[in-house]
């Protein structure tokens, strides 16, 4: 996913703290959007909004552009 083949461990280092803080941003705006109910407990809309976060996350990192 994002450990093909760094050029060095700088490169390594940024794109894992990258994928973590986009992972974080995405799992707070789905916890923030997400409606609180009394039907789901807090820890499984936080686990929710984690588990969402990570997928959307790999999702970016694993979606490859073609150069013509």
């Amino acid at each position: 996913m994002f450990f093909p083949a760094p050029h060095d461990a700088k490169d390594a280092i940024s794109k894992f703290a990258g994928f973590i803080g986009m992972v974080a941003s995405i799992a707070l705006a789905v916890y923030l959007i997400l409606p609180a109910s009394s039907a789901i407990s807090a820890s499984a809309h936080s686990l929710v909004s984690i588990i969402i976060g990570l997928m959307f996350g790999w999702l970016s990192f694993a979606i490859r552009i073609k150069k013509k």
